[in-house]
């Protein structure tokens, strides 16, 4: 009997628990410089994932639904205010000749970059993301662990919410314009 009370409050909860996707941040936060500059951001908010060029399963995952996310997010808000995709790669030994290209082959629209280690630790330390490079085998090859999470970057250049999986377009959508209307009210004031 136990097990079918804890199965109907799970049931019960599952729509709250995956209706939170997105969390805006209480106060904004300064990001280090980094390979794209505050010019970048001044068109208008940025995603930025972290990921590498080799992953096998949560970057594609991840940059389908971003594509998904900005389709959906183009038929909220105008042109001009949707959001640009950036993925950071955090393998710049293995991933710096070709990490320009990786992006584009999810959307024309997004970018990728890397920086050197210090650059890449004090970005995944400013928006309280994880990465970790594991041993390198016989080969050399070594596997990156890495959270799937999404940083929402203002116009500013401020950190303003996470955005964390599963990603539903049209919920992350519908943050996504919330979260630019409440930027907007911010500066009006």
């Amino acid at each position: 009997m136990r097990w079918i009370t804890a199965l109907l409050i799970w049931l019960l909860a599952w729509p709250a628990l995956t209706q939170v996707q997105g969390v805006m941040l209480d106060e904004p936060l300064d990001l280090p410089p980094f390979a794209f500059t505050n010019t970048d951001l001044d068109e208008g908010r940025t995603l930025i994932m972290f990921g590498f060029l080799s992953c096998p399963d949560i970057c594609p995952f991840t940059l389908g639904n971003l594509e998904a996310i900005v389709t959906e997010t183009g038929m909220r808000v105008r042109p001009d205010n949707v959001p640009n995709v950036v993925v950071v790669s955090v393998g710049p030994e293995r991933d710096a000749a070709f990490v320009s290209e990786y992006a584009k082959f999810f959307h024309p629209d997004f970018t990728s970059f890397t920086g050197t280690r210090d650059q890449i630790y004090a970005l995944i330390e400013a928006t309280d993301s994880f990465y970790r490079l594991m041993k390198p085998d016989h080969t050399g090859y070594y596997e990156v662990q890495h959270y799937s999470s999404v940083s929402v970057i203002a116009p500013d250049g401020t950190l303003r919410a996470k955005l964390q999986p599963p990603f539903d377009p049209a919920q992350i959508a519908e943050f996504l314009a919330r979260l630019q209307i409440s930027y907007r009210k911010e500066l009006a004031q």
